[in-house]
């Protein structure tokens, strides 16, 4: 029983800072990212391309993210407030 309490309080956590973390986990991304971009030593128009391609892919997956952390952070509010 004190192993379901311990595992319902993470999740209370998880869902109380759900914005917060999908902000950190997107900023975090992005970070990689751009350190795989500055490590490439590959100088070609095709590699600059491919590189700007799969850079909007990690924005948009990124954007997702901490749209849908703080998006649900709205909802707990929101039901806070209706309670």
């Amino acid at each position: 029983m004190n192993t379901l309490n311990s595992l319902n309080q993470i999740l209370t956590l998880l869902q109380q800072n759900a914005a917060k973390l999908g902000i950190t986990l997107a900023g975090l991304m992005v970070a990689v990212y751009c350190i795989i971009i500055l490590v490439s030593t590959d100088n070609s128009a095709v590699a600059r391309a491919e590189r700007w391609g799969h850079l909007r892919k990690v924005f948009a997956v990124a954007f997702i993210i901490a749209g849908t952390g703080a998006f649900i952070q709205f909802a707990q509010n929101l039901g806070g407030m209706v309670k």
